[in-house]
């Protein structure tokens, strides 16, 4: 009896271990069926659940991701949302659905290694796909440069969603210190390469900034944690080659750093007139401070929030009494989570995304676990630029890994 009830447990454990592995990969490659694969794991952990397999043990996260899904609940009774914002609840339910499966622990632990190749594997095939879609394009308008940058380039996903995937392969392979993800050196070296340099044809002006960003933290920490200069040195030296050449070898990468700062002195010169001049068709610089602008005045007016599904509306009219019928048009969101949040949520609900953030860099610099600190940190630079949560492609890739490496152990072994 007891032969059986092992032998029934290493079984759906090894089923339960691949089962994540395979999502990690999948869900990239076919974003539509991420409810599917989402669904199969539930059902995974109920079984577990049933069977005793998995205990209960959620960490502080996971209920503050939890929380914050309830939030976004009862904001829909408080402020007597209409029904056509369900919708928008509906996409937010992976903010409580992967919380609570991280929530369940099995006995044996499984390394994150796995994790991190499939993932890898993941963003390698949108790579390939990428590619296969621009050549596509090109032999149909035969317009090169266009047809394998932004949008052209990256159809699956939005191109920020796709930046901040290979961003985040990029840290797993330079970080991976004891060639423990992809065990041949050269192999690991090409592929971190492969990963940056396709951010050329993506454009993400936020994805460029992390980069940089990490080129400037990720050797003081490795110092700070691990010591010893030549690393250091070493670190600094290869980083910051790439840094320079991803922003000076692009005409495009400079002409949009260049647009940016100019922009934001206009706008912080003379916030009125800097609205009140711009002409159609905008850039997209110019829209983002347009809509960061209108979305930061409804937040100041309603410091308890709007409510889930309410924004559009409330953005639609302050867009439309400033002048901007065009841009009210396009029902764009404010492009900045952190606005997002508040301006949905109140002072309550960005006070709980903000703890979110600061408590896992806390832990990430605690336990000095690097690729902890940089996932937060390309979290925290693409909110700025972007609704992130707004849609499943960051919804589930951020909760996903966020819940995932909150339950590291002191090991560096993933509890699955």
């Amino acid at each position: 009896m007891l032969f059986m009830t092992t032998y029934c447990m290493n079984k759906f454990l090894k089923i339960y271990h691949r089962s994540f592995v395979l999502f990690a990969a999948l869900w990239l490659v076919f974003p539509k069926i991420s409810s599917l694969l989402i669904t199969w794991l539930c059902l995974l952990t109920i079984y577990g659940v049933i069977k005793k397999h998995l205990d209960f043990k959620p960490n502080i996260i996971l209920f503050a991701m939890m929380a914050l899904f309830g939030a976004y609940v009862l904001s829909l009774f408080i402020h007597d949302a209409p029904l056509s914002s369900l919708k928008f609840l509906e996409n937010k339910l992976s903010l409580i659905i992967l919380p609570l499966i991280f929530s369940f622990y099995p006995a044996k632990q499984n390394d994150v290694i796995q994790l991190f190749r499939a993932h890898i594997s993941g963003c390698l095939a949108l790579i390939l796909i990428a590619f296969y879609h621009s050549y596509q394009c090109n032999m149909e308008f035969g317009e090169s440069l266009r047809c394998y940058s932004t949008t052209n380039f990256s159809q699956i996903h939005h191109p920020s969603y796709f930046s901040a995937f290979l961003l985040f392969s990029s840290v797993l392979l330079i970080l991976d210190k004891r060639n423990r993800i992809v065990p041949h050196k050269t192999s690991r070296i090409v592929l971190f390469i492969a990963t940056l340099l396709v951010q050329l044809n993506l454009g993400s002006l936020a994805g460029f900034l992390i980069i940089i960003l990490l080129v400037l933290s990720l050797p003081i920490l490795i110092s700070f944690f691990e010591g010893g200069i030549k690393k250091v040195i070493l670190s600094y030296s290869i980083l910051t080659i790439l840094g320079i050449s991803f922003v000076f070898t692009s005409k495009e990468i400079k002409a949009d750093f260049t647009n940016a700062l100019s922009f934001f002195e206009n706008y912080f010169e003379k916030p009125e007139e800097f609205i009140q001049s711009r002409t159609y068709p905008l850039q997209g610089n110019e829209t983002r401070l347009i809509l960061w602008d209108v979305s930061t005045k409804i937040c100041l007016k309603h410091p308890l929030g709007v409510g889930l599904g309410n924004l559009d509306f409330y953005m639609e009219k302050e867009l439309l009494a400033i002048g901007h019928g065009q841009l009210a048009e396009r029902k764009n969101n404010p492009h900045n989570q952190f606005i997002q949040v508040t301006a949905e949520l109140g002072l309550l609900g960005i006070m709980l995304f903000g703890f979110i953030i600061i408590y896992l860099l806390v832990v990430a610099l605690k336990q000095k676990r690097l690729i902890l600190f940089s996932l937060v940190l390309s979290f925290v630079v693409f909110c700025l630029f972007e609704s992130m949560m707004q849609r499943q492609s960051g919804i589930i890739f951020f909760c996903f890994w966020l819940a995932a490496l909150s339950r590291l152990d002191k090991k560096n072994r993933f509890v699955l």
